[in-house]
């Protein structure tokens, strides 16, 4: 039987949920203003866009600044100039969070503005509110995706299509229509939740440029639905349930596709391989499951990661011989300790004494202590945060999950990152690193292992 998370994941947000503020936020923070033209230089503290994605290009105005010499930095990141000219310097948006954020061009004195960084957003759609009596008007190649009207709130909301500009870009276009209009981005909010990888110590190698660029974590799961926060990091897998190539995920909620989510939510360039090896009520044959590994281990690129969030109390020894294969092969395997609590039985394939394989438990959401479901048993190895993680749910919802289940892609995600920034090692050295930088806790190891799972600690020499 699967490990199933306590409690039931809740359904997707509404799409149109917490729209007055969206747009209040929008009014409040970036105005309505047309598009300045692109001959002349900006005016000293000005943005075009005044919106835009991590890694997409931003105009500023830099008045009497020598743009020969001009540095320009986003929230004290330094951002690549990528075109200078006088009274005005082009930039890249550095990695930072999403959110207002300060730019400042350095100089004597210095220019300073407020970019809004786009961050968890769907980054080819926007949202356009037209007050009641405005008619619409699309800029070319834009395309309406769905309507809404909106009832006593009055007016209407599109969800549109942005043509393949960049995100930044398209919401001024869409603002310039028409002075009455509000363009925003779709915004992928969660439930106040962690943020998994600052938890982690994750961003301590993203910022020596290691993402999880070229590894593969293989999810033996419910499945892998569609979401804009996994769009392009799904490779084609396999159904062993319907017998077919299509995972989607069917479970009640989706349980495969947050725990993809969650292995992207540490190593973002990373690939997720989905194969499904439990039904819609959530459970996995063994039969399945064995199928499963043999099908990544045949059809998964290397480096591989296998990650198994799932088990039972009773051992099946044909998946134990697997997985000692795929260790022997070079593929690191991480497996979920339970959800039985701290008098629960052993939970396999977690349980099974084999060298390089990983058996995460979960933290509650203070991180210093078990989350009370976790179960125990002297083949934990690490915890990992396992309470109010957001998860994204098929349909392109977020919804928070708990559960050694959502610890464990955390871990997956961490060995991905290590396999790019350290690669060759065997199973059982990636799982000795993570072992020996784990945070302590003032816990027995039955509990949590070596400690808190912690990338920032680990030795990248």
């Amino acid at each position: 039987m699967t490990e199933r998370p306590p409690g039931t994941m809740p359904p997707p947000p509404s799409p149109l949920a917490g729209l007055a503020g969206l747009v209040l936020l929008g009014l409040l923070l970036f105005g309505l203003l047309q598009p300045p033209s692109p001959e002349k230089p900006l005016p000293a503290g000005a943005l075009f866009p005044r919106r835009a994605l991590v890694g997409e290009e931003v105009r500023l105005g830099i008045g009497a600044l020598d743009p020969g010499r001009v540095r320009v930095s986003v929230e004290g990141v330094e951002a690549r100039v990528v075109a200078r000219r006088p009274g005005e310097v082009r930039f890249l948006v550095p990695e930072v969070p999403g959110g207002p954020r300060r730019v400042r061009a350095e100089g004597s004195p210095a220019v300073e503005a407020v970019l809004g960084v786009l961050g968890q957003v769907v980054r080819d759609e926007a949202l356009l509110f037209l007050p009641k009596g405005a008619s619409l008007r699309l800029p070319e190649g834009f395309g309406v995706l769905e309507a809404r009207d909106l009832g006593p709130c009055g007016g209407r909301l599109y969800r549109v299509s942005v043509g393949g500009l960049p995100l930044g870009l398209a919401l001024e276009h869409l603002a310039a229509q028409d002075a009455a209009y509000r363009a925003d981005p779709e915004s992928l909010w969660s439930l106040d939740a962690l943020d998994p990888a600052q938890a982690l110590g994750a961003k301590a190698l993203w910022e020596r440029g290691f993402r999880g660029r070229g590894v593969a974590v293989a999810v033996l799961d419910t499945g892998v639905g569609e979401h804009p926060l996994l769009e392009g990091r799904r490779l084609p897998g396999a159904d062993l349930v319907d017998g077919d190539a299509l995972p989607e995920d069917a479970f009640p909620g989706g349980h495969g596709t947050g725990v993809a989510g969650l292995v992207l939510a540490v190593a973002p360039e990373a690939r997720v391989l989905p194969v499904r090896v439990c039904d819609a009520k959530g459970v996995c044959r063994a039969s399945r499951v064995v199928q499963g590994v043999c099908y990544a281990l045949e059809r998964g690129p290397r480096p591989l990661v296998l990650n198994l969030s799932l088990g039972g109390d009773t051992p099946v020894e044909a998946l134990e011989a697997i997985l000692r294969q795929a260790l022997s092969e070079g593929v690191p395997v991480v497996a979920a300790a339970g959800n039985q609590g701290k008098e629960g039985p052993a939970h396999y394939p977690a349980a099974w004494d084999l060298t390089g394989l990983l058996a995460v438990g979960a933290l509650d959401e203070g991180l210093e202590a078990p989350a009370p479901f976790s179960t125990w048993g002297g083949y934990v190895d690490l915890a990992a945060p396992g309470e109010g993680l957001p998860c994204p749910a098929p349909g392109g919802g977020m919804a928070s999950c708990r559960g050694t289940s959502f610890a464990a892609p955390l871990a997956a995600g961490a060995l991905a990152l290590l396999l790019e920034a350290r690669p060759g090692l065997s199973p059982e050295a990636y799982a000795r690193l993570l072992q020996e930088a784990a945070r302590p806790l003032p816990f027995p190891k039955e509990a949590v292992g070596a400690g808190a799972l912690d990338l920032a600690r680990v030795p990248l020499n």
